[in-house]
């Protein structure tokens, strides 16, 4: 697309962005593949027009693979710019342009309900993940504790306690000290026994 045309859609109405989109994950060909993949859906929108595409060497940094896609874009109007910052996720957007917006209170309305949208599903979604991580810390402090009565029916040491539940005795040593407080095992001198 030469620099006639694509000033003719900006006076269309486009809005004319660069922008970045990221990947990362393992293992280094589903990085690459999965960019480009997603990349590839985006452009069966025709509202949004792909220009001069760079495609980054898929790099690794403790042990994870990334890379990242920056190109031109030309959005065919600002509720497709919502969409594509709100839903399609870029990493970085820069408006190039036009230099300047003359919004109604329609376009300034819609801006702001799709910013609320997405804020409020961000909102639901974590509150969901919390509730799942304390459900997934709690019962899995209850499998540790359990597995620490088990392991004493007769009298052991920390470290021995450590070998068979498999948990380092760094991190196995608060389950104890709760165990001891609640009564659930005894102690005699460095070994730990079931009440």
């Amino acid at each position: 697309m030469n620099e006639k045309e694509v000033k003719e859609l900006i006076q269309k109405g486009y809005v004319h962005c660069r922008v970045i989109f990221e990947m990362a994950g393992n293992p280094k060909e589903h990085v690459e593949g999965s960019l480009k993949k997603y990349i590839s859906a985006i452009k069966e929108d025709p509202e949004y027009v792909f220009m001069n595409e760079y495609y980054a060497d898929c790099e690794e940094h403790d042990g994870i693979w990334s890379t990242f896609m920056e190109a031109q874009v030309l959005v065919s109007n600002f509720e497709k710019l919502n969409v594509l910052c709100f839903n399609l996720s870029p990493a970085s957007i820069e408006i190039i342009e036009p230099e300047s917006f003359a919004f109604t209170e329609k376009n300034l309305t819609d801006w702001y309900n799709d910013l609320l949208s997405k804020i409020h599903e961000v909102s639901i979604v974590t509150k969901s993940l919390q509730s799942e991580n304390e459900l997934l810390k709690n019962n899995l402090g209850r499998s540790i504790r359990n597995l620490i009565v088990l392991a004493v029916n007769e009298p052991k040491t920390v470290e021995e306690i450590s070998n068979k539940v498999g948990i380092d005795m760094e991190h196995l040593k608060p389950f104890i000290d709760f165990l001891l407080k609640e009564k659930t095992i005894l102690q005699d001198g460095n070994k730990y026994m079931h009440k």
